[in-house]
């Protein structure tokens, strides 16, 4: 029994379960429709049944208008837009890079902005993922300091230095009294 979904993500063995609810050729015209109304209610339905576990193929009508929707005027539409590529869309459809690429520069809304964060790695040269990488916080744990011997305080690696280890080298550990000492090794 467990055989027919082996292999399977988590989307795509929600796809499978009965009552997950397809979306059959007929009604995609339907949706089509529906992505063009100026409710923003009918865009949200049809943002909700194109998604990949409703249409169950790919249907370039269905696609084009998912990337209308990703940049609708009403912020629920372009939620429900994104969401389709988290359930088994294509982040690598030259037709996205232009969307993804807009979104970062004008989006507004946080939720639909995290989504194209998500899936604009790929699209950025390394300058730009560097750039973003370094805007991050540093990554924080307790340790043991490299420099001064400190053990249980918040060490932070410095990249700078490398530390022998085991044939290998790694960057040091260094604690906020010694970076701030400007401690060299």
């Amino acid at each position: 029994m467990g055989r027919r979904n082996s292999g399977l993500n988590r989307h795509q063995k929600a796809w499978r379960k009965p009552g997950e609810e397809r979306v059959s050729r007929e009604d995609i015209a339907e949706l089509l429709r529906l992505s063009e109304s100026g409710d923003p209610e009918d865009r949200i339905v049809a943002a909700t049944y194109m998604c990949p576990c409703h249409v169950r193929h790919r249907n370039e009508e269905v696609w084009k208008a998912l990337y209308r929707m990703m940049e609708d005027e009403d912020a629920r539409v372009r939620r429900r837009a994104w969401h389709t590529l988290e359930d088994g869309g294509c982040p690598t459809d030259p037709a996205f890079e232009p969307i993804v690429r807009r979104a970062l520069y004008t989006e507004t809304d946080r939720q639909v902005l995290g989504f194209a964060r998500q899936f604009a790695e790929p699209f950025l040269n390394e300058d730009a993922v560097s750039r973003i990488r370094e805007e991050k916080p540093a990554g924080r744990q307790l340790g043991k300091c490299d420099f001064c011997g400190s053990t249980r305080v918040p060490v932070a690696q410095d990249y700078e230095t490398e530390i022998p280890a085991g044939g290998m080298t790694r960057a040091a550990w260094i604690c906020d009294e010694c970076s701030a000492g400007g401690v060299d090794a």
